[in-house]
């Protein structure tokens, strides 16, 4: 009897499994931890799974950004594919709760800019692919918590330099993509490549890295140009240095001419205030001038 009530609960348990295999989105399959939505004409990341997956392919749909929190519900989550789709904004805590993701391909989109926190909940994360998009900039920070990445790809997007602190944040990386963007090998390019000839066996496609300016250099290979060449730059300011420089002199400009105008207005009014006291009225007195005859001095008898 014991046996058959236990088998029964076996039963109904595994019943109870098989039915939640099926709480997933209609377009979609879900099966083994595995939601697979390749393909679907999706505008969202759907919200209506039930279970707890640890593969996720939302690749080939519409998907025009991740807001807040979306996949808050799936803590277990370690492989998401969302390639070929549509994305041009990443809220800062779209990826929050994931702590036990390794794979994220966020290639072949619209992105252009990623903010600094972006990638911190993702602290396991080792893959992660964001080439074919549009970003223009990488925030020194944006890649300061992934310390256990091995796997970057930034290939085909639209940087002209990369500042290097974002690389030495990743000291397990052992794969880097950089060719297929517009790299201004210019003063500022020299410590990127420094660094990429001190770890060149960690660089894929070598000679696809192609300058983009100046003019005379335009698809040279960046890892061809001798360390050398930059010499001369010790003489040159950096583009901060540069701005610094401007906007202290942008301040002075500006605080000189309020000086100017302050001291010529000053100027001004006290001019104004003497011209209206040289003009103004003067009212004199006439003193009353006495006779001599009409003066009687004390203790003097009149004359007979």
């Amino acid at each position: 009897m014991n046996c058959f009530v236990r088998f029964s609960i076996q039963s109904i348990l595994i019943g109870l499994n098989t039915l939640k295999i099926f709480c997933c989105p209609d377009v979609c399959s879900c099966f083994g931890g595995k939601v697979d939505c390749y393909g679907k004409g999706l505008h969202s990341v759907p919200e209506d799974i039930d279970e707890d997956p640890h593969t996720m392919l939302l690749a080939y749909n519409k998907i025009t950004g991740l807001k807040t929190l979306s996949f808050f519900k799936y803590p277990n989550l370690k492989h998401l594919e969302l390639h070929n789709n549509l994305i041009f904004t990443i809220h800062h805590q779209a990826f929050q709760n994931l702590n036990n993701l390794t794979h994220l391909d966020l290639s072949s989109n619209q992105l252009m800019v990623l903010r600094p926190e972006v990638f911190q909940p993702l602290s396991s994360l080792t893959t992660l692919n964001l080439g074919n998009n549009r970003i223009v900039w990488l925030p020194g920070n944006v890649l300061e918590s992934l310390t256990n990445l091995r796997v970057l790809h930034l290939h085909t997007n639209a940087l002209t330099s990369l500042r290097v602190e974002i690389l030495y944040t990743l000291p397990s990386l052992v794969e880097l993509r950089l060719d297929g963007n517009p790299w201004a090998c210019t003063c500022q390019i020299q410590y990127l490549l420094f660094w990429m000839i001190e770890h060149s066996e960690k660089i894929y496609e070598k000679q696809q890295i192609l300058c983009g300016v100046p003019k005379y250099l335009n698809q040279y290979p960046m890892l061809q140009i001798e360390p050398r060449s930059f010499d001369h730059c010790q003489d040159f300011f950096t583009l901060y240095e540069y701005l610094y420089f401007l906007l202290i002199g942008i301040a002075l400009f500006t605080a000189s001419i309020l000086l100017c105008l302050l001291t010529g207005m000053t100027v001004v009014f006290y001019n104004r205030q003497l011209l209206q006291v040289q003009h103004r009225p003067h009212t004199y007195k006439r003193k009353a001038v006495r006779k001599q005859e009409d003066v009687t001095n004390g203790n003097h008898l009149p004359v007979c």
